[in-house]
């Protein structure tokens, strides 16, 4: 009886193993090689740009107070990622975090909740980077970052 019963545990085991290893092969090679993941990756890209020495430097945390028709509050928790060339570009982001993060909470905020809230991610992003670069230049600053991502939204 001992036996039965540890023979279909391994046997239990032995198959979650195969089937498990299987599901993974399938979805990280059939996936990544097939002719419409080429095209989404491409398409979320924008342009074909090499990331491949990029640095990404993440801003914290960004709470945005937005009020409503109604003038109720409500919050909005934004986290953008900077990208970078080189080691001294990314230090120079650490070291103006807050400076981009007073502008990005100054455009944002002027917004009305309802009207931030419509937004997609591509469009809070292009606003943040549209923003950061006037504002920048008109600092007579130079970028550092050569693309923002937006990390993380969350409404309240």
């Amino acid at each position: 009886m001992k036996k039965i019963v540890i023979a279909s545990v391994v046997s239990a085991v032995v198959a979650l193993g195969i089937g498990g290893g299987t599901g993974w092969g399938v979805y990280h090679f059939m996936v990544k090689r097939s002719p419409a993941a080429a095209v989404k990756t491409a398409d979320m890209s924008g342009e074909n740009q090499d990331e491949t020495n990029s640095i990404f430097v993440s801003l914290p945390e960004t709470v945005v107070t937005l009020h409503d028709s109604e003038g109720d509050d409500h919050y909005m928790l934004a986290e953008l990622v900077m990208v970078a060339d080189t080691d001294k570009d990314a230090e120079k982001i650490k070291k103006d975090e807050p400076l981009y993060q007073s502008i990005t909470v100054n455009q944002l905020s002027d917004m009305k909740y309802e009207d931030v809230r419509a937004l997609k991610i591509a469009d809070i992003r292009k606003k943040v980077a549209d923003t950061l670069k006037a504002e920048l230049a008109s600092r007579k600053m130079a970028a550092p970052y050569k693309d923002i991502l937006v990390k993380k939204v969350v409404f309240q």
